[in-house]
């Protein structure tokens, strides 16, 4: 098993922008990335898609360094993401940029600031509050698996033949109701499940 990560990089982050070196750059996209203590899910979905062909997603594991602090008091580390292993569930694994990013966090943890060494993209994540207080991740059969960080939840779903159709497979996003006995598709690569209810059994 990978080392765990440490306890800052921890929790469901929901990224806010990210600007890229040609000058674009993307608010809107919904991108949600829970991490555990070394696995993690990753889930992009553009604004307003219903193709699940333009969605990107992944589950892996991460590797972080240690934190540093350095003289200007702002901590720092480096981590590689690994979405490519044989179990692993992917809709066009989130690797556009295969290299390790370079993380700082703002005073409080909750802002995360994250860069590529070549200088490709400066993305900045928020961690949703109370995340950190449940982290869990449970496998059923190497196709289902239930990734959770506070009151989120990713639901990964694969039933996939060798064509690995991208209809076949389901990343969602879930809220708890019912206290918390019953969760919600708040999102998915799958928009039309969104508002069913699902067993997270945890």
């Amino acid at each position: 098993m990978p080392n765990a990560v440490p306890d800052l990089l921890r929790g469901a982050w929901k990224r806010a922008s990210i600007v890229n070196d040609d000058g674009t750059s993307d608010t809107d996209s919904l991108v949600v990335w829970l991490q555990l203590d070394s696995a993690m899910v990753d889930v992009r979905i553009p604004v307003e898609s219903d193709d699940p062909f333009t969605c990107e997603a992944s589950t892996g594991y991460t590797t972080c360094t240690s934190i540093e602090t350095g003289c200007d008091g702002i901590r720092r580390a480096t981590a590689k993401w690994h979405t490519r292993g044989p179990d692993d569930i992917a809709i066009h694994p989130v690797s556009a940029f295969p290299e390790p990013g370079l993380l700082e966090w703002n005073e409080d943890g909750s802002v995360m600031i994250e860069r590529a060494p070549s200088g490709a993209y400066v993305e900045e994540w928020h961690r949703l509050p109370g995340s950190t207080e449940r982290l869990i991740e449970r496998r059923t059969d190497v196709s289902h698996r239930v990734y959770v960080a506070g009151d989120l939840a990713v639901v990964v779903n694969d039933h996939r033949s060798d064509a690995k159709s991208p209809f076949d497979v389901e990343f969602a996003i879930c809220e708890p109701i019912r206290n918390e006995s019953t969760w919600r598709i708040v999102a998915s690569t799958l928009p039309g499940r969104i508002g069913e209810d699902v067993r997270v059994g945890i």
